[in-house]
């Protein structure tokens, strides 16, 4: 009798949390939050795939708004509520079970065989030790279409690499200008789009992270880095002095835009270099910074020092207050780039440092009004179709060389929100 309570008794538990986390099933259901609609079409297009499809970004970017929002679409497409299962990880009367227990514990519940097909959404899978050989079972035996979040995007590549060929990954950013301008109900005439300078400086400010942007709290800010640290770095990496963590992520901050140096780094909190080297390296797993190589040979790029930006600038502005608008401009074009899919490098032509090249373009950030042909001669030295300077309210061209105000190029492909 004591072994049958023992046995039973987390089933029932189990089966209480998925009721609770799929209110679909009983009701008609409709997510909250802003609908980011490019994303949403991203999940549609991969739900007829086999393939496990990862969500990842930084934390509290929104993806678990994002993947509520997708099932929400999901049964208005016709889906079948009670074939939709969601659930997270970090909830406490889950983190124990193993992800094929809970398939298990939910196919039970409504009464579904091993062959019936459903959907199956989870929250937080880098949570779950060993998730990866978990989900290539499940991809193997086939009838569950896996969606997965995670906020260590490198954490998760690396496990991923067990189920290669088997995945699609998804990164999920800040919001854009674009979408900022929307949350704000900002709509400007043609007359006075001189004020999207002002926005613009708002924006990069204020950064993309959904609730702060809702709440204007800073509170807010440190609260989700102090999460981010403890959780996603310290626990998982068995760091014991989040001290020097906070102290590393501060001088960060400080430097955004700049090359960094992990023996100098170093010498300042007192730690070795390698430390140093160890704690970037789970900064950049948690989506919290981008390290960015310097263009040019493998030998070369593996040596030269790496330039680091923030996910968020809205982070680094809550840290570091003091950091000028043109180092948190240069963050922001940053993130911009990497959000339209490109990896840009930075350059040196001429002993002068070129901020973004891609492959068939090059970007320098001169946020001033006044940016003359002299300042950027350099990008002229650049083998590339184009040349962009991103500038404050400055636009035009010079000897090959494009002017962009940072507004105008933040919404490029994004709809100009100029009314008409």
């Amino acid at each position: 009798m004591d072994t049958y309570i023992y046995s039973e008794e987390p089933l029932l538990i189990v089966e209480e949390v998925l009721a609770i986390f799929n209110p679909w099933w009983e009701t008609r259901f409709r997510a909250e939050g802003i609908r980011r609609q490019g994303y949403l079409e991203q999940l549609e297009r991969r739900e007829r795939t086999k393939e496990i499809v990862f969500i990842t970004g930084l934390r509290r970017v929104g993806k678990t708004t994002l993947v509520r929002q997708y099932i929400e679409g999901l049964i208005a497409r016709g889906q079948d509520p009670k074939r939709v299962l969601y659930f997270s990880m970090d909830h406490p009367s889950l983190v124990r079970e193993s992800i094929l227990d809970i398939l298990d514990s939910y196919r039970r519940l409504q009464g579904l065989k091993r062959t019936d097909r459903f959907t199956a959404v989870i929250d937080e899978v880098h949570l779950r030790e060993g998730f990866e050989q978990e989900l290539k079972t499940i991809y193997d035996l086939g009838h569950v279409k896996i969606f997965a979040t995670g906020s260590s995007s490198l954490f998760l590549i690396e496990k991923g690499s067990f189920l290669t060929g088997r995945q699609r990954f998804i990164e999920v950013f800040p919001f854009s200008f674009s979408e900022y301008l929307d949350l704000k109900h900002i709509r400007t005439k043609p007359s006075d789009s001189h004020l999207m300078v002002r926005h613009a400086e708002d924006y990069v400010r204020a950064g993309g992270l959904p609730e702060y942007l809702m709440t204007g709290d800073p509170g807010y800010l440190t609260t989700l880095i102090d999460s981010i640290l403890y959780k996603d770095i310290a626990a998982r990496r068995g760091a014991k002095n989040v001290q020097v963590l906070q102290e590393l992520l501060l001088i960060v901050t400080q430097s955004c835009g700049s090359r960094l140096s992990p023996r100098r780094m170093g010498r300042i909190l007192g730690i070795s270099h390698e430390t140093v080297r160890e704690h970037l390296t789970s900064f950049v797993e948690a989506n919290l910074i981008h390290m960015v190589r310097l263009k040019g040979k493998v030998s070369e790029s593996m040596a030269a020092p790496r330039k680091v930006y923030l996910s968020d600038t809205g982070i680094v502005h809550v840290l570091s207050p003091t950091v000028n608008i043109g180092c948190l401009v240069e963050n922001c074009v940053f993130n911009v780039l990497r959000g339209r899919g490109n990896d840009p490098a930075y350059g040196l032509v001429r002993g002068k440092e070129v901020d973004f090249i891609l492959p068939d373009s090059c970007y320098e950030v001169k946020y001033s009004d006044r940016v003359s042909l002299e300042d950027v001669s350099h990008l002229k030295d650049v083998k590339t179709n184009r040349r962009i300077v991103i500038t404050r309210n400055q636009s035009g061209r010079l000897d090959g060389i494009d002017f962009v105000p940072l507004w105008r190029f933040m919404l490029e492909d994004e709809g100009q929100h100029i009314a008409r």
